[in-house]
């Protein structure tokens, strides 16, 4: 496999908003969650709640203190997962 097909790969791996992949992609967006600092988790939660239904999901399980402090750093590793997917697909169509 050359470079192109491995970047091809991680892009439509995590970059596809209408089927994702809950296995690896979750996994991924948990662990770097996880590993984010709360100085970047904060703005992009406030960027990610303005969706209603982000905001509706994350009310109903915010009853949880764990759950509460978890959901920020999974939606946070979510949006991380997306940008490396969408950069690696560029990469690809640069190459």
């Amino acid at each position: 496999m050359d470079m192109k097909n491995i970047l091809l790969l991680i892009g439509l791996m995590f970059s596809n908003p209408v089927f994702p992949d809950f296995g690896i992609q979750f996994i991924s967006a948990f662990i770097i969650g996880l590993l984010l600092p709360k100085i970047i988790i904060n703005p992009i939660n406030q960027i990610v709640l303005k969706i209603p239904g982000v905001k509706k999901f994350e009310k109903i399980l915010s009853k949880n203190e764990r759950i509460k402090t978890i959901i920020p750093r999974i939606l946070a590793g979510y949006f991380f997962t997306y940008l490396i997917g969408g950069i690696c697909l560029l990469l690809v169509y640069f190459l």
